[in-house]
């Protein structure tokens, strides 16, 4: 099945090509039955431009679309009331348009659509019934996509967003893991820092794409039954965005400790412990997605387990630190490694934060920390 869906892709027929088709083909053969137009061309241009990657994102698009069409058919009304079509009327038509638009605040796409409807509605306006005809087919064919969109295999997002927590989880044990070897080395400047911004951006962009599963359960009647999943990925990428400001601070703090002390060996070792904990995190929460095709349907149970270890291990390790800050002499140095250690401490209570399932019992992680 799959391989069959994955021939059709690879010649352009995806999902989005065949909606679009279906949308533009019942926008045409509906809108006659509603305003007598026999070539209702408007609707069906209307219901291809609607059709998005969310039901949501159609929506938008589909009132963007017809509140520029009323705008523009209102200023070229005007205008044309009083001007004959010349250069002169399009360019002032246009002018309005977008400038009125603009003024308002008004989104981009229907700041668009108001100067291309003041055109269409100023070239062909003098025919009856036009400009309201222009209004209706296109109100007729954004409906219908939209319906078509949340229907119609509607788009499930879901899976992308596990896949990037996922991929957030890898990419910031890796940045924990590279502070410790440069921590290690001494080598760690301001300027070796933009891979810590990177991790940054990629919470952020992780944290639209579980927005968007949001606004897509939110549309789609067919995924309403996942409204606890969405839950648990946005409790996820809640902690996972506290996670990201944690590890910032850390490569602050290893800025500002420069090379005032040898490095740490425990530190280094509480780094090294501490970092899979996130990944370990991530994995859990998407229900040990990671290893789901080996192990079964106690992959989750067993993620659970590797984290409560791997937690334990990391807490122990940064004990070991704290004894070590009681024989530095140094104020300033105490202050820079305490705040590393109290960053690290708190990356551990984020990902021990949740009741997980281990073989049949819950247990809840991290009390110790809290």
């Amino acid at each position: 099945m799959r391989r069959g869906l994955a021939a059709f892709v690879r010649i352009g027929l995806t999902l989005h090509v065949l909606k679009s088709a279906l949308a533009a083909g019942l926008a045409w053969y509906v809108a006659p039955f509603l305003t007598h137009n026999h070539y209702p061309y408007f609707a069906a241009l209307g219901a291809i431009l609607t059709v998005q990657v969310t039901v949501a994102d159609s929506i938008q698009k589909g009132v963007q679309r017809v509140v520029g069409i009323i705008g523009g058919v209102v200023v070229s009304l005007v205008v044309g009331h009083w001007l004959a079509l010349s250069p002169f009327a399009v360019g002032l038509v246009v002018l309005i348009g977008m400038a009125v638009s603009t003024g308002l605040r008004l989104n981009p796409q229907i700041t668009s659509q108001v100067a291309v409807s003041s055109l269409l509605v100023l070239a062909f306006g003098r025919t009856p019934g036009y400009a309201l005809g222009r209004i209706v087919d296109t109100a007729i064919g954004c409906a219908i996509a939209v319906v078509i969109n949340s229907l119609v295999v509607p788009p499930n997002p879901i899976h992308e967003a596990e896949d990037q927590i996922l991929n957030l989880g890898r990419d910031a044990e890796t940045v924990l893991e590279h502070l410790a070897v440069a921590y290690q080395e001494q080598s760690l400047r301001p300027v070796d820092l933009p891979y810590v911004q990177a991790l940054v951006d990629q919470t952020e962009k992780t944290y639209r794409t579980v927005e968007l599963v949001r606004q897509s359960l939110r549309f789609s009647p067919f995924l309403r039954g996942r409204r606890s999943r969405f839950v648990q990925l946005a409790q996820t990428i809640s902690r996972m965005e506290h996670i990201t400001v944690q590890i910032r601070g850390i490569a602050r703090g290893l800025v500002d400790l420069g090379r005032d002390l040898p490095p740490s060996p425990n530190l280094i070792a509480a780094f090294q412990a501490t970092a899979p904990c996130i990944a370990l995190f991530a994995n859990a929460m998407v229900d040990g997605k990671q290893t789901r095709s080996t192990e079964g349907p106690n992959d989750s149970a067993a993620a659970a387990a590797r984290l409560y270890e791997a937690v334990q291990a990391a807490r122990a390790r940064q004990q070991v630190c704290l004894m070590d800050l009681q024989r530095v002499e140094s104020p300033a140095v105490m202050r820079d490694v305490g705040g590393i250690l109290t960053d690290l401490n708190r990356i551990l209570r984020e990902v021990s934060g949740e009741a997980l399932v281990l073989t049949g019992k819950e247990f809840t992680l991290g009390e110790e920390g809290r």
